[in-house]
């Protein structure tokens, strides 16, 4: 009977034995393969952010060109206003040009995607983990500041007190929709071939003003440009195809 137990007592630590080193085995595996797994989601989002941040680049260099093109306008249209005799009409519709605005929208989808599920773990590069970040923060920052600079671009256009009498009602989309009738009801003045006229001074003081937002629109996205550059080319070396 003492050999018959020994040997059961033997055999029940024996299967003890496999199973515990069964489950260990099967851990085993199963954190190879979330590992695995892991890593392919890994180099999914670096992959992916790589893409947003090469269309970003590209956004920002079509933004950089209209913006170049409009200070360019501006300061034409500065001498436009001092060549004397000139048109209202040509001054305000080129004026309307020189003030429209691109928005610049990057696409952050991935980024954001990573930070709000949680998922930001799953980077194990951490200089480059830690490098997106600090872009993130830039370029809200950059955003911040580009929106600022075309509120006070609008707050300009608008700061007139009688629109009329600058002669919003030349403006082409405004006068294809006005007859002879009512652009008759409408005062006429001739302040841009008077620079002595208070609206030929504010206006000019305007156009400087935004020359100037303008400039400091394109140094804005020439500062993102160059931020940009060094976590693109981190990201390229992960090889992504």
């Amino acid at each position: 009977m003492e050999n018959k137990t020994g040997k059961y007592f033997k055999y029940a630590i024996g299967e003890i034995i496999l199973v515990v080193i069964g489950i260990l085995i099967a851990l085993q595996i199963n954190n190879w393969n979330e590992n695995r797994k892991n890593k392919i989601t890994e180099a999914d989002y670096y992959c992916r952010i790589l893409d947003d941040f090469e269309l970003n680049e590209r956004l920002i260099n079509e933004n950089y060109e209209l913006t170049t093109n409009r200070i360019k306008l501006n300061k034409e249209l500065i001498k436009d206003l001092n060549n004397f005799p000139n048109d209202r009409s040509t001054i305000l519709n080129k004026f309307v040009a020189s003030l429209r605005q691109d928005v610049f929208v990057p696409s952050t989808i991935t980024f954001e995607d990573l930070t709000s599920s949680g998922q930001l773990k799953l980077l194990t590069d951490i200089k480059l983990k830690n490098r997106l970040i600090k872009h993130s923060t830039f370029l809200n920052n950059s955003l911040n500041q580009l929106k600022e600079n075309r509120y006070e671009i609008v707050k300009r256009y608008t700061d007139f007190e009688l629109i009329t009498e600058l002669g919003y009602q030349d403006i082409e989309y405004v006068k294809q929709e006005l007859d002879k009738e009512h652009i008759d009801f409408l005062p006429n003045i001739n302040w841009t071939n008077d620079p002595t006229h208070p609206i030929f001074i504010k206006f000019q003081d305007n156009l400087v003003f935004i020359l100037g937002m303008q400039i400091r629109q394109k140094q804005h996205l020439s500062n993102l440009k160059k931020e940009i550059q060094e976590p693109i080319e981190l990201l390229k070396n992960k090889k992504c195809k």
